[in-house]
């Protein structure tokens, strides 16, 4: 087995610039306050910090689910969704080798703003997780076209390589962010409002 590539620390502040991007064109779109993502926590993961059935042979991204409550509570009623953003650097550093007109920046606010979308349709009840394999691919069609939307008042990222290379993928029928194929087990967990970012120390 190929050993796997991790973000190093070059990588860093790209994945953060492109985080902000994602996350306020996001919440611009949607119209979404401080209150929505109280009810849509979530954080993002690198390689590094991934469980075992977060890593994806070929995704560019993947959002698990999680049942998420304060710590000492027992109560079901106590409980929330909590979802994580797991980034999959093997597979986003194996896209940049190989198609050398695509640019990690470009390419992460991409894959981040269309983890958020999913993330927000899911909060919104506009999409299930555990929806159908059909059901899924439709909804993936919907967020791509939704991302582009959100994105493309940004000229200045010329996103057009990576829609190409989405588009060609996708058809192609390689689901590059199959966002809803992990519904993990509960975790006892409380994180701050809003999203934690882990990467690799």
């Amino acid at each position: 087995m190929m050993e796997l590539q991790y973000f190093q620390e070059q990588h860093r502040e790209p994945v953060r610039e492109a985080l902000v991007v994602a996350e306020e064109m996001t919440s611009d779109f949607f119209k979404l306050t401080s209150r929505h993502w109280l009810a849509a926590r979530y954080d993002i993961s690198t390689l590094a910090h991934l469980r075992e059935e977060e890593v994806s042979p070929h995704a560019l991204a993947l959002v698990a689910k999680y049942d998420g409550c304060p710590p000492g509570w027992t109560l079901k009623s106590a409980s929330f969704d909590f979802y994580r953003i797991c980034l999959q650097d093997h597979n986003i550093l194996k896209a940049l080798r190989t198609r050398k007109d695509l640019k990690l920046f470009q390419l992460l606010c991409y894959i981040l703003t269309h983890e958020l979308v999913h993330i927000v349709r899911f909060s919104r009840f506009e999409a299930f997780f555990d929806a159908s394999p059909q059901e899924m691919n439709e909804e993936e069609g919907r967020v791509h076209r939704l991302t582009w939307k959100i994105l493309a008042p940004l000229n200045i990222l010329d996103l057009g390589p990576v829609i190409r290379y989405y588009e060609e993928q996708w058809q192609g029928g390689c689901e590059i962010c199959p966002s809803m194929s992990i519904n993990a087990p509960h975790a006892d967990m409380l994180p701050r409002p809003g999203r934690n970012f882990l990467m690799r120390p």
